[in-house]
């Protein structure tokens, strides 16, 4: 059997494979975190992602995993689902680890460990901890230089209704098949979706 780079590529599609909902009355606590465009576009046309993206989100994977696996012993719960209903949406979640005392935990491998945490991940953790009625979670970015930074996050319910708005934003926008608005950021240079946006 002939192993090359595209075999080695392809191994990396497999584990990456997505699986983005179809049913626009649900929607994920990361899509109304981040942008609401990409969610948008990852819905209704989906952008193949790029084989490096492949290999860095299975590294980032396969630290969650490891990280899981660890404290899993230590009485933590992994992948813990969350969802919560309104009279529109149902938005669903899964928090990467809840501690005996209830505190989230989301962690994030990131290429530079940032000064600051980025706004969508406040909210992401935010939401969790309205969902599971806790009152304090961290982000922990772990940088692939081996750098590690967390930030506190305390609940908050203006913070949390503002993600629900923007929750039933993209379910407008996915039911009447209109883009939501560009939400320019740093992470727009990532985006297999900038080309759309920005001309």
């Amino acid at each position: 059997m002939r192993v090359d780079t595209l075999t080695v590529y392809g191994w990396f599609r497999e584990l990456v494979r997505s699986r983005i909902p179809s049913n626009p009355n649900i929607i994920h606590v990361t899509e109304a975190s981040g942008c609401l465009r990409k969610a948008f576009y990852d819905r209704v046309a989906p952008a193949p992602a790029l084989d490096v993206t492949n290999v860095v989100v299975t590294i980032g994977n396969g630290i969650h995993h490891q990280l899981q696996a660890l404290l899993l012993r230590k009485g933590w719960e992994a992948e813990v689902s969350v969802k919560f209903r309104t009279k529109v949406i149902e938005l669903v979640g899964h928090a990467d680890l809840v501690a005996p005392d209830g505190t989230v935990v989301e962690i994030k491998t990131v290429n530079e460990v940032p000064q600051e945490p980025y706004q969508p991940h406040v909210m992401q953790v935010n939401a969790y901890l309205n969902m599971l009625n806790s009152r304090e979670g961290y982000i922990v970015y772990i940088g692939r230089d081996g750098k590690v930074r967390t930030f506190m996050v305390r609940s908050s319910k203006v913070l949390f209704h503002k993600l629900l708005k923007r929750a039933h934003h993209l379910h407008y926008s996915l039911i009447n098949n209109e883009p939501p608005k560009p939400e320019k950021s740093p992470l727009c240079s990532y985006c297999p979706y900038r080309w759309r946006c920005f001309r």
